[in-house]
């Protein structure tokens, strides 16, 4: 039910001054990090997969209560606002003030637009196709040729922070909390907790092939204006204790985020299926 969240967001040098502390506010992170932009387009990712789902009844009345509820559930200022609280507590002081000097850096700046632009364009289909397109050339591409050397930078930028597997940890604990938001709303009936566990885990695999595809394509798209010197300065940031250090918080509070509205939207859908039934 859910895209893949694919957290791009750390540094690349640090700018040499300290900020006041009136500066490291939550808010001001969010803004240095684009959060606003980001969450508006998480949500629209998020409601384009609900109201594809081929499960959804397409009579009139069972379309508009569906759409009705993931319009509730994907709310972009409260998806937003839950982030950055559960971001503020998982933050040190050090690392929080760390990735704020690195966002509003020149390069910082730069980067985290292309990040964000990139993530938006990706709405579009027909970019999505081109993109996937662009990583089947770089993948077939022969060695020391300019597409095979930005898919292996995408890839050292992948690697670094080890974002294949945070993301197949964050896909697998959001489709248990959508099966389970199904169970504990009266569908599913006589699943218990370990039938969950092995329906989920069947799908490891496939949300590992699709993490892998969509983060390659992704960084492959985003990144293309960058120089090979400033990528190899952001991927060394990205690797630092700090920067990594950002990048798990990060991941701990998408986390918390995604999984309960994953639990959500199982229920939603639930609560769907029975009407439909009726």
């Amino acid at each position: 039910m859910l895209r893949i969240v694919i957290v791009a967001f750390w540094g690349v040098m640090a700018a040499s001054f300290i900020l006041p502390a009136h500066h490291l506010r939550a808010d001001s992170l969010s803004d240095a990090y684009l959060l606003p932009e980001l969450f508006d387009i998480m949500a629209e990712e998020g409601r384009m997969a609900a109201l594809s789902d081929p499960a959804v009844s397409q009579n009139a009345a069972g379309r508009v209560g569906w759409e009705s509820a993931i319009n509730r559930i994907y709310d972009a200022d409260r998806m937003h606002d839950d982030f950055i609280t559960a971001l503020t507590a998982a933050l040190r002081p050090a690392t929080r003030a760390d990735a704020l000097r690195f966002a509003q850096s020149d390069l910082g700046r730069r980067v985290l637009q292309l990040e964000v632009s990139a993530r938006r364009a990706l709405l579009s289909e027909e970019i999505d196709a081109s993109a996937r397109i662009a990583l089947t050339a770089a993948r077939e591409a022969p060695d020391g040729s300019p597409r095979a050397d930005a898919l292996a930078r995408a890839r050292e930028r992948i690697a670094v922070n080890d974002l294949i597997e945070l993301n197949v940890s964050l896909g697998l604990n959001t489709s248990l909390a959508y099966y389970t938001g199904m169970v504990d709303a009266g569908w599913m009936a006589g699943m218990a907790g370990a039938d969950l566990l092995t329906l989920v885990w069947a799908q490891e695999q496939a949300i590992r092939d699709d993490v892998t595809d969509w983060a390659e394509s992704y960084f492959l798209l985003a990144y293309q204006p960058l120089s090979p010197e400033d990528m190899q300065s952001y991927i060394d940031y990205a690797a630092s204790p700090k920067g990594d250090a950002f990048n798990r918080a990060m991941f701990r509070a998408f986390d918390s985020v995604f999984v309960d509205i994953s639990r959500r939207v199982g229920a939603a859908m639930a609560a769907h299926m029975q009407q439909d039934t009726l």
